[in-house]
């Protein structure tokens, strides 16, 4: 029978074969759904370098991983580079239409 995907299941598959890899600092890690409890674990962001509460995996081999505050920032300049390239006549916003 056809199971949906979880939500870890589909926020880790890449679409490439990779999965993601989740640290949790002083709790464990979590990759292809396994979850390993382990109180020393390290939560190191390898961007900014600093131990955090949590990362995730950046790479497809997972040995490479970013924290919340570095993964946002990503983010972020993704967004204002698609306004800085954005296409002449287009009007919209890189992150969509604002109602309210």
């Amino acid at each position: 029978m056809f199971r949906a995907p979880s939500a870890f299941e589909a926020a880790a598959f890449d679409g490439m074969g990779a999965t993601m890899e989740v640290r949790i600092q002083n709790r464990g890690r979590v990759r292809d759904e396994a979850a390993t409890r382990d109180p020393s674990q390290v939560a190191h962001c390898d961007l900014c370098g600093l131990d955090v509460d949590a990362v995730a995996s950046t790479s497809p081999k997972g040995d490479a991983f970013a924290c919340k505050s570095c993964l946002r920032g990503r983010l972020e300049a993704m967004t204002v580079a698609t306004w800085v390239l954005k296409e002449a006549g287009d009007a919209g916003l890189p992150w969509g239409k604002v109602s309210g």
